[in-house]
């Protein structure tokens, strides 16, 4: 019971969490966001691009596709166009996990100078 009880907070969390990013970003970015999305997302090529960068700005693919989801339900973007942001906020969370498992260690020196 505590088991079920603790992943149905988690749950909770993780919505509310991305309610919350996806709220600051439309307050901050609205009008803009909404328009570039117009603009750019109409090729699926352009749109797995921008799940990439919209991943790699906000480290949450979760938040990603919610955002993506959220703009197919009030008619800013296709369906397909969504998906393909979908399949960009995967792969940018794969490279950003290899991103981060490099071995900077060669790079410290010329960050301290």
């Amino acid at each position: 019971m505590q088991t079920l009880l603790n992943l149905l907070a988690a749950i909770a969390l993780l919505v509310w969490g991305t309610h919350i990013v996806r709220s600051g970003v439309l307050r901050v970015y609205g009008a803009s966001l909404r328009h570039v999305l117009r603009r750019n997302v109409g090729h699926r090529g352009t749109s797995f691009v921008a799940g990439v960068a919209v991943t790699g700005l906000l480290q949450s693919s979760t938040a990603t596709a919610l955002l993506a989801s959220s703009f197919v339900s009030q008619g800013l973007i296709t369906t397909a166009a969504a998906l393909a942001v979908m399949l960009g906020a995967d792969v940018g969370t794969a490279l950003m996990v290899q991103f981060f498992s490099l071995n900077l260690a060669w790079l410290a020196p010329l960050l301290i100078v």
